[in-house]
């Protein structure tokens, strides 16, 4: 094998680039007016379920206004004058109109829930969409958790404050102007009392509202340092059992959902004050009331039933204001929510296809670099005036230490990044110029770090063509010499790989991804050591099979065998992003340069294990 050579990202790799849990977190500083008028066009989107449950919640709040009056009447009119029909009569209307308020709630909270669950369909949908057409630097600086945990936890935030009763207390909140009207004509005396207790509640609540809005965006980020806690641990547990470092990884995650827990208690003690210092100014108001009240009765200008009256829309004009710590809550947690949704939907796309670009029709293979220059980081220079012209069926080997490019070329082509210099084409066309999915259907690739989606072997070979037939899938297992140990598994073709392809071995699912490949039936094929985990007769079975899939087709090889690179039309050596030599295997030698160098360091052991390999494993002529 000769991974030294070939191996690793190149400097196409970005560790150390990616942002993780540990670094600062990013300080939003949207407004929460910015946020909701963002908001605003989606929900609109469903404007009739929040009309319904708009005109609902009006409604009941207006049939509620009637009861007080009911009362009123009854104590100061029925009461005195012993009407007991009268007071059938207003039973009967009160359970009526309960009946009436009953089927408005429903409609209410079905609507509601109609809206929320939508708004979690349309955001989590133009997320997944959005993340899908960002190039892959974004993945390499943002965490697995934290993409999950911003499409699922904060989007389900939303939903919550829109189901959960936030939207219809909001809204009774402007239904106490109505009760502040009626108890203004019922006795202007007892409320002005009341008014002058609004200013105290406004203010608690603005201030628990700022306290709040902080404090939930650092619950919202400590849950996906979670989730990224948490997935890490998963994808690793190999690594941390081998290096038997349970109990670090336990540590890890433990000091992460503490803080979790702490970023929660902290919005939980600003609930401690902020609740009950709202429930105290309205109870403070409320005693106010009622000491005036009475004292107004005893004198004889107020009756008792506009007592009861004016404390019942009292009651009523308080309860929005004292169930404001929960809405204020939830709109704060929403809030939090939503700007971490928008700033991943705010995230520039740096792969842009244009509004005029074409369809790459009857594909010949033709690839070419002029004048390439590329960096991931403004002022470090990866890739220098890289000049290629691969001709169609031309198979071209890069070759060159860790970290001189070879993988960042080969991402070049299906445009996984742009170059900020020159220009990459195909058939004589810049790729920029083109549809990325016509480009990308043009090619296939197989990479060093094979990933198998968590179906069955049939299913990840039919993801190179989803129509292909079993003949066809079983045809390209073939070539890829799989079909002999799928044919052993418990259900054949049917048989499950596991998430990533964890019930395979690295060989076993590096043969699939090129089955997968080869199904695909490319014009352009790139292999990223693409035999780096199978063993040496696996290899060379691969090879024989790799030698007639490569035939008239456009090759490019990151080195992974020395057959390969032999027999290559052109090599490309390079060194700290430049070519510093180009051409046959033969030529390169007889220079005594760069080539010379790796070859004699690195390969000419496998010449000679290659001229021992048995007649009936050795690679097919010109392979």
């Amino acid at each position: 094998m000769m991974r030294g050579f070939g191996g690793g990202m190149g400097v196409g790799s970005v560790s150390g680039r990616r942002r993780t849990s540990m670094m600062e977190k990013p300080e939003f500083q949207t407004s929460p007016w910015q946020v909701l008028k963002r908001l605003a066009p989606i929900v609109a989107g469903y404007r009739r379920q929040v009309i319904i449950a708009l005109v609902s919640v009006l409604a009941a709040s207006s049939l509620q206004m009637l009861v007080p009056l009911s009362f009123m009447y009854t104590i100061d009119v029925v009461i005195p004058s012993g009407d007991l029909t009268m007071l059938w009569v207003i039973g009967g209307g009160l359970l009526v109109l309960e009946v009436v308020r009953y089927f408005l709630g429903y409609a209410q909270r079905v609507a509601l829930a109609i809206a929320a669950q939508q708004l979690v369909f349309e955001m989590a949908k133009r997320l997944f969409e959005h993340v899908q057409r960002l190039s892959l630097r974004f993945y390499e600086r943002q965490g697995t958790g934290e993409i999950i945990s911003r499409a699922t936890n904060d989007v389900g935030v939303l939903q919550q404050s829109i189901s959960g009763g936030t939207v219809a207390s909001a809204i009774r909140l402007f239904t106490m102007l109505a009760y502040a009207v009626l108890m203004l004509l019922l006795h202007w005396q007892l409320a002005l009392i009341v008014y002058a207790t609004v200013p105290l509640l406004l203010l608690a609540g603005l201030v628990s509202a700022n306290m709040l809005r902080s404090r939930y965006r650092l619950v919202q980020e400590k849950i996906a340092d979670v989730n990224s806690a948490l997935a890490e641990d998963i994808s690793g547990v190999r690594v941390s059992k081998a290096f038997a470092r349970e109990d670090a990884q336990r540590r890890r995650f433990q000091s992460e959902n503490r803080e979790n827990l702490q970023a929660n208690m902290s919005t939980a003690q600003v609930q401690a004050v902020a609740t009950p210092a709202i429930q105290l100014i309205a109870m403070l108001g409320m005693g106010i009331v009622l000491l005036a009240g009475s004292w107004f009765v005893i004198g004889g200008t107020m009756t008792l039933g506009t007592l009861a009256t004016f404390v019942t829309y009292l009651i009523a004009f308080y309860q929005p204001i004292e169930q404001l710590s929960m809405v204020n809550r939830s709109i704060q947690q929403a809030l939090a929510a939503s700007e971490r949704i928008f700033q991943f939907l705010d995230e520039p796309t740096e792969v842009l296809e244009k509004p005029d670009a074409h369809d790459l029709t009857a594909v010949q293979g033709a690839v070419t670099f002029e004048h390439v220059g590329f960096a991931y980081n403004p002022g470090v220079p990866v890739l220098k005036d890289i000049n290629i012209a691969a001709q169609p069926g031309e198979t071209i080997a890069l070759v060159g230490h860790t970290g001189s490019g070879k993988t960042t070329i080969a991402n070049l082509i299906p445009r996984f990044f742009d170059p900020q210099e020159g220009r990459v084409a195909l058939d004589g066309q810049d790729v920029r110029d083109l549809t990325l999915d016509s480009v990308r259907r043009s090619l296939a690739m197989v990479i060093q770090e094979t990933f198998l989606f968590g179906t069955t072997v049939r299913e990840n070979i039919r993801y190179g063509k989803l129509d292909a037939t079993q003949e066809e899938i079983e045809a390209a297992a073939e070539q890829a010499h799989a079909h002999e140990f799928i044919a052993k598994l418990p259900q054949g073709y049917d048989s499950p790989v596991g998430e990533g392809g964890v019930m395979l071995s690295r060989g076993q699912r590096q043969r699939i991804a090129l089955a997968r490949a080869i199904i695909k039936d490319p014009a352009i094929l790139i292999l990223d050591e693409a035999t780096s985990d199978v063993d040496t007769e696996t290899e060379a079975l691969i090879q024989d099979a790799l030698s007639r899939v490569m035939e008239g087709r456009t090759t490019f090889v990151i080195a992974h065998r020395l057959s390969t690179i032999r027999s290559a039309d052109q090599i490309i050596v390079l060194d700290k992003g430049e070519i510093v030599e180009r051409g046959r295997h033969e030529e390169l030698l007889a220079r005594n340069g760069t080539y010379r160098a790796l070859y004699d360091i690195q390969f000419a052991h496998q010449e000679e294990a290659a001229e021992a390999t048995p007649p009936s494993l050795a690679p097919a002529a010109g392979g």
